[in-house]
């Protein structure tokens, strides 16, 4: 799949630029002029790299990235910047920048980097994830970071919609704890937005459900979490807990019932 970019440049001209180059080369650019609207946009659209400058409008551009990489932490992120101290480009790191790379630059030399921190994140994720898993059907290609329904086509996946697909499929027909669904796909010390699970279940309900206000897999256990469960709400009236901590079900490993599905 043709990796997406997003670039976020204080000069528009350079932006436009670096657009010409990237999709020259193959790559899909998106530019957003509003670095305010960043994550926003990541919650509707997937990226699979950001070429940030450290220099923007209306926010400081290290501390866009560490909020960057803290909401979303598979998206690595590369700046490209005319701030050139040695103390420019260590704050980057130190703010969770995965290259720093000092304007003016060469072209070959932008590609190549650009071309190197996709290659090791998309090996990391390979090497973590494994080979596929399958449930009645239903196919989660992880190394191809697609889901794949029966009699459709293969559907791509963003790292994140992945991680969380890849939980619930792994203890299909568990109720997966809203709680363990964040500890899993983004650590346990994350401290973003409370409903950031509803917005990528939602977010993978409009990419593999036929009927998104109707699912056929993802649903949603009143006041629990999120259970993958092929076939509608009503085909089976109970569920037992998986218990987050441990992986076992429920308290002291006994499974308890949920009967409310909500959806």
């Amino acid at each position: 799949m043709t990796a997406h970019l997003l670039l976020l440049d204080g000069d528009a001209m350079t932006a436009g630029m670096l657009r010409f180059l990237l999709g020259d080369t193959g790559y899909q650019t998106t530019i957003l002029a509003d670095p305010r609207r960043v994550d926003g946009f990541l919650e509707e659209n997937a990226a699979d790299l950001i070429l940030l400058d450290a220099t923007l409008p209306h926010v400081d551009g290290f501390a866009l990235c560490a909020t960057v990489r803290r909401e979303h932490p598979d998206i690595p992120v590369i700046f490209l910047s005319a701030r050139n101290m040695v103390s420019d480009k260590i704050a980057g790191f130190e703010h969770g920048a995965d290259d720093y790379l000092a304007k003016p630059f060469e072209p070959t030399e932008l590609l190549a980097r650009v071309q190197a921190v996709l290659r090791r994140y998309s090996r990391t994720e390979r090497n973590h994830f494994g080979s596929s898993i399958r449930s009645e059907g239903a196919a989660l290609d992880l190394g191809a970071m697609q889901f794949t329904a029966p009699a459709r086509r293969p559907v791509p996946l963003t790292p994140t919609e992945m991680k969380i697909l890849e939980c619930l499929m792994r203890d299909a027909d568990a109720v997966v704890l809203h709680e363990t669904l964040i500890e899993r796909t983004w650590g346990y010390d994350y401290e973003g937005e409370s409903n950031r699970v509803q917005v990528y279940i939602s977010r993978l309900r409009k990419k593999i459900e036929e009927d998104p206000g109707n699912p056929m897999y993802l649903h949603t256990v009143r006041d629990a979490g999120y259970t993958f469960r092929p076939g509608r709400a009503a085909a089976r009236p109970a569920l037992h807990l998986l218990d987050a901590g441990r992986g076992d079900a429920g308290e002291n490993g006994r499974a308890r019932e949920w009967s409310a599905i909500g959806d």
